[in-house]
C-alpha cells in the first residue's frame, strides 16, 4: 500500500537494484540448490570437488522443469540422480523424463526414504523396468548409502550429482553429504504419513510422549 511505501521510504530507504538482485539471487533449500563438495578421491588436475544440486522436483511438471535447467546449467556435464518418490506419485514419468537426460540406467540411484508416504523400491522399479539396471539395494535401502556410492562414482567420471524425487529424502541425503541439520523426530514422519497433523510445537526429539503418540497412531487410535 502507498501507507507502506512510505513507511519505507522514510525509515529503511530505496532499494537498489543491486539489492534486488542480491535478494533474488537466493533460492528456498532443496530448490535447485546448488553447492560443491569434497572429492572423497582426492580429485586430479585440481579437480578437488563435486557439485551437488538438491532439488524437491516430485512430480512430471516439476521433473520436466529440473531436467531442463539442468541441460542449461550444465550442458556438457553427465548428471548422476539418487532418486526417490512419494508413493502417490507417477512413478513412470518421473523415471521416464530422469531417463531423458541420463539414458544409462547405471547413472541412477534408487532409493526408498523411510516415511510411511514413500515408494516401496519394488514399485518404482515395476513403474519403469529400466530401472532394474539401475544402482539400489534390496537389503540397504537407504538414502545414505546410494548418496555416498554416488559420490565415489560422480568423482570418478567428473559428473554432476542430482538428488531428487521427493521431500523426505533431503534430511538424509543432506546429512550424508556433510550437512548435520536437525530433521522431524519419529513421531512427525509417522504422523505425516497417516496425514495427522501434530498438535502444538513439532519437537525434534523422540520424547516419552511423543512415544506415546507413535504408539496411539500404530494401535489406530
Amino acid at each position: 500500500t502507498n501507507d507502506n511505501i512510505s513507511f519505507q521510504r522514510r525509515h529503511i530507504g530505496p532499494i537498489t537494484t543491486e539489492q534486488i538482485e542480491e535478494g533474488t539471487s537466493h533460492r528456498p533449500p532443496c530448490r535447485f540448490e546448488e553447492f560443491s563438495v569434497k572429492n572423497p578421491q582426492g580429485g586430479e588436475d585440481g579437480n578437488n570437488s563435486i557439485t551437488v544440486i538438491l532439488d524437491v522436483a516430485h512430480n512430471p511438471p516439476a521433473m520436466e522443469h529440473l531436467v531442463a535447467k539442468l541441460g542449461a546449467t550444465h550442458p556438457t556435464k553427465a548428471k548422476r540422480f539418487v532418486v526417490g518418490f512419494s508413493s502417490d506419485k507417477d512413478l513412470a514419468k518421473c523415471s521416464q523424463l530422469l531417463l531423458s537426460i541420463a539414458p544409462d540406467p547405471s547413472n541412477l540411484h534408487v532409493v526408498e526414504a523411510s516415511n510411511p508416504r514413500a515408494a516401496k523400491l519394488e514399485a518404482i522399479l515395476k513403474a519403469e523396468p529400466r530401472l532394474r539396471d539401475s544402482n539400489f539395494d534390496q537389503k540397504d535401502r537407504s538414502i545414505t548409502a546410494q548418496v555416498k556410492y554416488a559420490l565415489e562414482l560422480t568423482a570418478e567420471k567428473d559428473e554432476v550429482l542430482v538428488v531428487c524425487g521427493s521431500v523426505f529424502l533431503m534430511a538424509e541425503a543432506r546429512k550424508a553429504l556433510g550437512y548435520d541439520e536437525p530433521r522431524d523426530s519419529d513421531c512427525i514422519s509417522e504422523m505425516s504419513g497417516c496425514h495427522i497433523k501434530p498438535q502444538g510445537q513439532e519437537n525434534f526429539g523422540n520424547t516419552d510422549v511423543e512415544k506415546a503418540a507413535m504408539k496411539a497412531v500404530s494401535d489406530g487410535k
